[in-house]
């Protein structure tokens, strides 16, 4: 059963749960807040969010049962979590018609199931070319296993107007025009999320499968920004460690970490 915390204020939901950590059981918490003061993204990146507008919470999972080697299969899970609330989200608000038929009453709407929302490695979530969400994962380790991992989410929800941010941030009232009430939509992605992760402890390769099928530019070429210079690549998959795997225009291959390449969009 999770246990839910709202706070209005708070430097930001991951960092809380960590204090928390020393002296609580926080496996299972979810941590809301109006407003994050400290909010973060991956490396220093920070995250816009207007105040009670979006949802920024972070959840606490044990997740014993995983190999450290093997941590990315969280990322995975997690990011396919959240993608699979937003398939429910975008069908709810159109009473439940398919992607297909919704696109016609969105003109921005990609056509085929696979494009709508998509997992930019390593585990931001994109409609279209535009950023709707974005994942923050710290975890502990002990011995060769995974302990409890604390997971940080922002998701755009009814903000409407953004700073000119690289990755062009978009938001779910943006995307069909309606309003969401946070609550139960937050209660909808942690319960995914959770699922996804369950999942792993029976069908880790079908989460592996899954998550390339929803992997932003894969199995295309595309230009990337790598040691400062421009190259086109096409993504051909991820290896065990989470590393994208890529092949350049002399078919020599390439593996690159979160450090050691850059998209352009």
């Amino acid at each position: 059963m999770l246990k839910y915390v709202h706070l209005e204020r708070i430097d930001s939901t991951n960092a809380y749960l960590q204090r928390m950590q020393s002296d609580h059981d926080i496996r299972n918490w979810v941590v809301s807040a109006d407003e994050q003061t400290a909010g973060k993204g991956m490396g220093s990146n920070g995250w816009e969010s207007e105040v009670g507008k979006n949802l920024t919470f972070s959840l606490a999972l044990d997740v014993s049962f995983l190999p450290a080697a093997r941590q990315f299969l969280l990322s995975e899970a997690v990011a396919l979590g959240l993608v699979e609330a937003l398939d429910r989200v975008i069908s709810d608000s159109f009473g439940g018609m398919s992607f297909q038929a919704a696109a016609v009453r969105l003109e921005s709407m990609p056509s085929k199931p696979a494009d709508k929302f998509q997992i930019k490695w390593p585990n931001d979530i994109y409609f279209g070319n535009r950023k709707l969400a974005g994942i923050l994962i710290n975890s502990t380790i002990k011995a060769d296993k995974m302990d409890v991992s604390i997971i940080g989410i922002g998701l755009n929800v009814n903000q409407m107007q953004f700073q000119d941010w690289p990755t062009h941030p978009v938001s779910l009232k943006m995307i069909t025009g309606r309003a969401y009430d946070l609550g139960p939509l937050l209660e909808m992605c942690a319960k995914n999320i959770v699922a996804q992760v369950e999942r792993l402890k029976k069908d880790s390769p079908a989460i592996e499968q899954d998550y390339l099928n929803r992997l932003f530019r894969y199995r295309t070429w595309a230009n990337f920004v790598v040691g400062g210079k421009e190259m086109k690549l096409f993504m051909t998959g991820i290896d065990p460690f989470g590393r994208l795997l890529l092949v350049d225009e002399q078919s020599q291959s390439h593996c690159f970490d979160i450090k050691g390449i850059r998209f352009l969009i």
